[in-house]
């Protein structure tokens, strides 16, 4: 019985210690736990062309180089697509693609990046990382850090079905995470200049998109995200 007491107490010392380590200071009890901060994840794919095998070998590389291209380390990146034929050519050649999901931190160039807003006529989306295939850009609104600056919030992309949408919820409001777009104020800060980020919903379709316009664009007001950088 002795032994087991003192499993028991060395159990339940460790339990605490490593609540301890997770919890976060009391100090800053509106700081996010580095647990709680989803990743940045991008879906990059590569194209080759030639011999079947020289065309993987091909798409491959360039998906490689594409990742690196956005920060990534390519060991960071699993393949979740292909190979796949997607042209016969002549000669017996082929062009082959591939697709990579990658996740992590990319390496980012500077403090902050801008978010776009981008629309196509099913859906309207932000952005900080690409451009979305088959998009219209229709702006920037505003910038977001790169960092969990002191008093930001991160802010994430995120899918309900065909409609993306922006959250500041790591669960995305209980929809499908796409992936993380950087970091925006909760609260409008005193000698940073900044602009309100709205959720809005279209009238006719309740599409939610983002917008910097008080009025929402004359749409549907679905609350204050936060405030990116002016």
């Amino acid at each position: 019985m002795d032994l087991v007491r003192r499993l028991s107490v060395m159990t339940a010392a460790i339990a605490a210690i490593t609540m301890a380590l997770i919890a976060p200071a009391s100090a800053a009890p509106a700081e996010r736990t580095a647990a709680s901060v989803g990743p940045v994840q991008l879906y990059i794919g590569g194209l080759g062309s030639g011999p079947y095998n020289v065309a993987v070998q091909s798409a491959v590389g360039t998906a490689m180089d594409n990742a690196v291209s956005r920060g990534f380390d390519p060991a960071r990146c699993n393949l979740v697509k292909g190979p796949t034929v997607v042209n016969q050519l002549p000669n017996g050649y082929v062009q082959v693609a591939v697709e990579y999901l990658c996740a992590g931190e990319p390496y980012a160039p500077g403090p902050t990046f801008v978010l776009n807003r981008y629309h196509k006529s099913s859906d309207t989306q932000s952005n900080t990382w690409y451009h979305p295939n088959g998009y219209q850009l229709q702006g920037p609104l505003g910038s977001l850090y790169t960092y969990a600056a002191a008093g930001t919030t991160p802010l994430y992309l995120c899918q309900v079905r065909g409609d993306h949408f922006t959250s500041t919820d790591v669960n995305c409001e209980g929809q499908q995470y796409v992936t993380r777009l950087g970091w925006l104020y909760t609260t409008q800060p005193a000698g940073v200049a900044t602009v309100q980020l709205l959720r809005c919903l279209r009238n006719e379709n309740r599409q939610i998109f983002d917008s910097i316009q008080s009025n929402c664009e004359g749409q549907t007001h679905g609350g204050v995200l936060g405030y990116t950088l002016a």
